[in-house]
């Protein structure tokens, strides 16, 4: 077969193209340091490198959700702990006053004192994250959740809303804690009831107290509140009456320690009791339930006005024992809030250390597929531009040869 110059020509004209774009193309992905810059170039690696980068995309923006949730939890954290402490504060403050010489002017004294700690928790209770949301509003964050009343009572505006934040595939962690839950609903330290005092003997050891008022059976108890406890002499045996609202009543020889049932509820007492001394036990509640959970700012209130009367007495006394109590209470609650939203914290950490892991095994992986290796890349660069070189030498010797030159 006869091949003319002209083929031979071209054909060596379009080694020396194909050759030239190869060694552009080496060259920009050295440049870009990527070695699969369209789906022409390999389909299935660059399928694969976009599912991991989505995948990779997925994880960063749970991160951002972890360190979001994270600051919120950290300020709520840390507002318990100033919480704990306006609780301890207001604990001292009481003890302090609990001194029969005190003036009424010494004890305004430190109901002032008291009132600047109510102030505060007050303030405490309608702190804010850094975005300005109210942190124990429930899902209503953009107005104070807790507002003070003139009559000195403290009114919640928030909701029972818990915010969730997405910090991984089915994945979901609470951010906040509502405000009725941390301030309203610490356990009743005597149970279902409160108790108040009328205490005849004047004596400070006198020590009558309330152990606890639980309903012990739900379908006998009819919401028959308040109860009225009394005691009386009768031909030298000390008995306990307990009535009811609607006038029923159980009427037996007193002994401390011992349960006294009646509408199903569980009374025990502790102390030394005397004729004549009364107690009240109540309930805030209507539904029936009694009250099994006791609030931060009706506790101090109820230890301001503690402060505002004659406390020396038997009755201030045992009122004093009750508002501690509640106190005590209060501060374990804010403890056992504080510990679950350790608990939230701690998921988040294990989550965060879970996509650092996976960031790490995609990244690789995905390097694997799409990032350049550099070594291997210039050794084909230097081998086309070799080939490049020779071809070029070839069409130069060809495009010069002619049969006039052997004439």
């Amino acid at each position: 077969m006869r091949v003319s110059t002209f083929n031979i020509f071209q054909s060596q004209l379009n080694n020396i193209t194909g050759k030239t774009a190869t060694v552009h193309q080496q060259m920009n992905k050295l440049s870009s340091g990527v070695r699969v810059e369209t789906a022409g170039e390999d389909p299935v690696a660059m399928n694969s490198i976009l599912n991991y980068k989505q995948e990779l995309q997925k994880i960063a923006q749970y991160s951002k959700n972890i360190d979001l949730a994270e600051n919120r939890l950290r300020r709520e954290e840390s507002a318990l702990t100033v919480g704990e402490n306006l609780l301890q504060q207001s604990k001292e403050i009481l003890l302090k006053a609990n001194n029969g010489t005190f003036t009424q002017q010494e004890r305004d004294a430190y109901a002032t004192e008291l009132r600047h700690r109510i102030g505060e928790m007050v303030d405490l209770a309608n702190s804010r994250d850094e975005f300005g949301q109210y942190i124990f509003g429930g899902f209503q964050t953009d107005n104070p959740p807790f507002s003070l009343q003139p009559d000195g009572s403290v009114r919640y505006h928030g909701d029972g809303g818990q915010r969730q934040m997405a910090v991984g595939d089915s994945v979901k962690v609470a951010i906040n804690h509502d405000g009725r839950l941390v301030f309203g609903q610490a356990a009743n330290p005597r149970g279902d009831f409160t108790a108040a005092y009328a205490l005849t003997d004047q004596s400070r050891e006198h020590n009558l107290r309330v152990e606890s008022a639980r309903i012990g059976d739900a379908a006998a108890f009819g919401d028959r509140h308040p109860y009225q406890v009394s005691f009386a002499d009768n031909a030298g045996t000390l008995e306990i009456t307990i009535t009811d609202d609607d006038g029923n009543s159980l009427t037996e020889p007193f002994e401390a320690g011992k349960a006294y049932r009646l509408d199903g509820v569980d009374l025990v007492l502790s102390g030394e009791a005397r004729a004549g001394d009364g107690i009240t036990l109540s309930s805030n509640q209507s539904d029936g339930t009694g009250q099994d959970h006791i609030e931060v700012f009706d506790t101090l209130n109820r230890a301001l006005a503690w402060l505002q009367q004659d406390n020396n007495s038997p009755s201030g006394q045992s009122e004093l024992t009750e508002v501690l109590d509640g106190l005590d209470a209060i501060s374990g609650h804010f403890t056992r809030v504080r510990a679950d939203t350790g608990n939230r914290l701690l998921r988040l950490d294990n989550q965060r250390n879970n996509h650092e892991d996976m960031t790490l095994t995609l990244e690789k992986v995905r390097s694997g597929m799409e990032d350049l290796d550099y070594a291997q890349a210039i050794g084909e660069l230097n081998q086309t531009m070799v080939a490049l070189q020779a071809t070029q030498t070839m069409f130069g010797k060809v495009q010069g040869m002619s049969l006039f030159n052997y004439i």
